[in-house]
C-alpha cells in the first residue's frame, strides 16, 4: 500500500512539477540569463514583498478571530466560527468586484487587500488549531500571572506554530498566484506585476518552453523556502497532541471592544456577498443566466467531485503512511506532497499536459481534451492541503479503539469495518470539501488545461474583464450556492467531517 500511495503522489504531483523545468536543458545557460536579468529580480523581489505582506495581514486579522472564535462565548463568537471559511469560496479577484465599489483598488495595496481578504481564513483556521492546544495551559496561567501576560507568554507562543504555519501557506499562496494582479492591471495605467504573471506570458503566449521553464525557476525558489519552514513546523510538532483531546479552556466573556472587532470581521466577511446579491437583483433575467451556463457549471462540479475524491482517498492514505513513519521517511514523504505548492499553477498545469499528454501514453488523446485532466491537476495542487488538514485530526484521535479490536482476534477486514473505516469518515469527509471548494474556485489552472475553457469560473472571469457587474454577480452567486448548498445539507444530515459547527472543540 506505502508503494502505490508514494507513486500515486508522484505521478500527480511531483512528477508534472520537474516535467514543467525540464525544458531548461533545451538552453541551460537561459536560466541564469533570466534568473539575472533586471526584470525577474525586480518582479521576484515584488512577489516576495507581495507575498511577505498578505501574511502579515492575514495574521493580524485571522490571529484575533481565531482566538475569538475559540475562546468567547455568545451568538456573536459562534456566528463568526461559522462564516470563517466563507472567503475562501471566491476567488479575491472576485472579491475586488465587490471591493472596488466603496476601495479605490490599485498597486501593492490593492493586491495585498485582495489576497488578505480572501487567505486570511487560512490563517485563523490554523491558529484555531492552535488556541484550542493551548486553552487549558492559558487558563492555569491567567490565575498565576493575569489575563495579557498569560495570553504573551503562555498562550500565544503554544499557539505561535500554528499561526506560523498558517501564514507560510498564506505566503505560498499569495507569491504563486496569477488572477488578482491580473485583475487590477485592468484599471491601473501602472499595474503591480509580479513574477507569476511573467510566468504565465511566457509559457501562455508560446515563447518557447526553456524561456517558460527558465523564469519559472526562480518564481519557485521562495515558496520552497516557505514550504521547507513549513515542513519543519510540521516535524517539531509531530506527535505533540497525538491521541489527546485538548480542550479549548474556559469561555472569556465578550466585552464591548472585542464585540465591535467581531462585528467588523463579519461585516468583512459578508459585505462582498451583500454587493453582489445588490448586483444580482439589477439583472432582468438571473435565471437565464444560470440556465446559459449549464453546462459550465455541470463541469465545473465534475471536476470539483473528481478532484475532491482525489484528494479524500489519496490524502487520507498519505496522510496515515505518513504518521507512522519513522521522522526521516515522514520528511521526505511530506516534501514529495507539499512540492506541487511551490509551483505557480500555471507552470504545474503545463506540468501535467506533459506527463498526461505524453505520446507514450495510450490515453493521452481521450485525456487531453478531458476533464479528468483537470480533475488530476486540481487534486494534485491542493493534496497538500488535504493531508495537513487530515494530519492535524489523526492526531486528535485516540489509538486505543483501533489497539483494542486488535486484542479481540478478528479478521482485519472485520475491524476495518468496524473499527478503522469509521474513524477515518471524518477525515475523508474534510479532505473531500477541501479539494472540492479550491478546485471549484481555481482559476489559473484553467487558463493552461484546455478543459479549464469550458468551467463556471473561466465563465466568471471573462465577464469580469468586460465589467458585466450584473451578469458577474449572479455567477458568483451560483459559484457560492455550489459550495453553501451541499455544506449545509451535509451538515443538517450528518455526514462526517462536514457535520461540526463551531465549538470549541470543532
Amino acid at each position: 500500500m506505502a508503494v502505490l500511495v508514494i507513486a500515486a503522489c508522484l505521478l500527480i504531483g511531483a512528477l508534472p512539477f520537474f516535467a514543467a523545468l525540464a525544458s531548461v536543458a533545451e538552453d541551460p545557460g537561459l536560466v541564469w540569463e533570466t534568473a539575472t536579468s533586471a526584470r525577474v529580480s525586480g518582479l521576484l523581489l515584488r512577489t516576495i514583498e507581495l507575498g511577505l505582506g498578505v501574511a502579515l495581514v492575514s495574521a493580524l486579522i485571522g490571529v484575533p478571530v481565531a482566538r475569538a472564535v475559540v475562546r468567547r462565548k455568545g451568538p456573536l463568537a459562534r456566528t463568526l466560527g461559522s462564516l470563517v471559511p466563507l472567503p475562501l469560496i471566491l476567488p479575491p479577484w472576485i472579491l475586488g468586484v465587490a471591493w472596488s465599489r466603496y476601495l479605490e483598488l490599485r498597486g501593492y495595496p490593492g493586491a495585498v487587500f485582495l489576497l488578505s481578504a480572501s487567505l486570511w481564513p487560512i490563517v485563523a483556521l490554523f491558529a484555531a488549531r492552535g488556541f484550542r492546544q493551548a486553552g487549558v495551559a492559558a487558563d492555569a496561567a491567567r490565575l498565576a500571572r493575569g489575563p495579557l501576560s498569560a495570553f504573551l507568554h503562555v498562550e500565544l507562543p503554544l499557539a505561535r506554530p500554528s499561526i506560523l504555519a498558517g501564514m507560510l501557506l498564506v505566503f505560498v499562496f499569495a507569491s504563486t498566484d496569477f488572477g488578482v494582479c491580473d485583475f487590477l492591471s485592468f484599471y491601473d495605467t501602472e499595474p503591480f506585476t509580479v513574477l507569476p504573471m511573467e510566468v504565465f506570458q511566457k509559457w501562455k503566449n508560446l515563447q518557447g518552453a526553456a524561456a517558460g521553464a527558465a523564469v519559472s525557476i526562480p518564481s519557485v525558489v521562495p515558496s520552497l523556502l516557505a514550504l521547507a519552514l513549513l515542513l519543519g513546523i510540521e516535524r517539531r510538532s509531530a506527535g505533540t497532541f497525538r491521541g489527546t483531546r485538548v480542550g479549548s479552556g474556559a469561555a472569556l466573556r465578550t466585552g464591548k471592544a472585542t464585540a465591535v472587532g467581531l462585528l467588523a470581521a463579519v461585516a468583512l466577511i459578508v459585505l462582498p456577498v451583500v454587493v453582489l446579491i445588490g448586483w444580482a437583483t439589477d439583472n432582468p433575467d438571473p435565471w437565464a443566466e444560470i440556465a446559459s451556463t449549464g453546462d459550465d457549471t455541470l463541469r465545473s462540479v465534475q471536476v470539483g467531485v473528481l478532484a475532491g475524491l482525489i484528494v479524500s482517498v489519496l490524502g487520507v492514505a498519505a496522510a496515515r503512511l505518513s504518521l507512522r513513519l519513522g521522522a526521516r521517511g515522514e520528511t521526505l514523504l511530506l516534501a514529495l506532497i507539499l512540492l506541487p505548492l511551490a509551483a505557480p499553477p500555471v507552470m504545474f498545469g503545463v506540468g501535467q499536459i506533459r506527463i498526461w499528454n505524453h505520446p507514450a501514453n495510450p490515453l493521452a488523446d481521450a485525456m487531453y481534451p478531458s476533464p479528468l485532466l483537470l480533475a488530476v491537476a486540481a487534486a494534485g495542487r491542493y493534496l497538500p492541503i488535504g493531508v495537513l488538514a487530515v494530519r492535524a485530526l489523526l492526531r486528535r484521535q485516540d489509538e486505543a479503539p483501533s489497539e483494542a479490536a486488535q486484542l479481540t482476534g478478528q479478521p482485519a477486514w472485520k475491524r476495518a469495518l468496524a473499527v478503522e473505516i469509521p474513524r477515518l469518515l471524518p477525515a475523508t469527509g474534510m479532505a473531500f470539501a477541501l479539494g472540492y471548494l479550491l478546485t471549484l474556485r481555481e482559476l489559473d489552472l484553467t487558463q493552461m488545461v484546455p478543459a479549464g475553457s469550458s468551467t463556471l469560473i473561466s465563465r466568471i472571469f471573462g465577464f469580469v474583464h468586460i465589467s458585466a457587474d450584473h451578469v458577474t454577480a449572479v455567477l458568483c452567486l451560483l459559484l457560492l450556492s455550489l459550495v453553501l448548498v451541499p455544506a449545509l445539507a451535509a451538515r443538517m444530515l450528518g455526514v462526517p467531517g462536514l457535520d461540526a459547527g463551531p465549538g470549541p472543540d470543532a
